[in-house]
C-alpha cells in the first residue's frame, strides 16, 4: 500500500519519455520476492501518459492505493532502483481503510499455512 504524494514535473529523460512521474510513499508491503527492489519509504511511480489520458488508473494526490503486479515487467524502468512502473499488467486500486484488518488476517493465515 502506498500513498501518492504529488505529481512530478521533471524534465523527461531517455527512460521515462512518454511516462508520467509521481512521488509516493510506500507504507506497507504485503508480498515481495527476496531480490525485490521495493522498499518502504519514498519512491517514484511511473505510469504511461496514454493511460492517464483515458483516466485509467485515476491517480489523485494524497490518496492511498494498493498496487498489484509484477515487479519486473515491460516498463522502461524495470531495472532502475527506486522507481516502480505501472503498466497494463498492473492493478492500481484506491485503498479503503477497512481492508487493513482483512490484509492482516490474510497474512496471519499464510504464516499458519491454513
Amino acid at each position: 500500500m502506498a500513498r501518492v504524494i504529488k505529481r512530478l514535473d521533471e524534465p523527461e529523460d531517455e527512460y521515462t519519455k512518454g511516462w508520467a512521474k509521481y512521488m509516493m510513499k510506500v507504507e506497507t508491503i504485503y508480498k515481495k520476492a527476496r531480490d525485490s527492489r521495493i522498499r518502504k519509504g519514498t519512491m517514484t511511480l511511473v505510469i504511461p501518459a496514454v493511460d492517464l489520458a483515458c483516466k485509467c488508473p485515476k491517480i489523485k494526490a494524497n490518496k492511498a492505493y494498493l498496487f498489484l503486479g509484477r515487479e519486473k515487467d515491460d516498463s522502461p524502468t524495470a531495472n532502475l532502483p527506486g522507481i516502480i512502473g505501472v503498466t497494463q499488467h498492473s492493478i492500481a486500486h484506491e485503498w479503503k481503510s477497512e481492508w487493513d484488518l482483512r490484509m492482516r488476517r490474510f497474512r496471519r493465515r499464510a504464516r499458519k499455512c491454513k
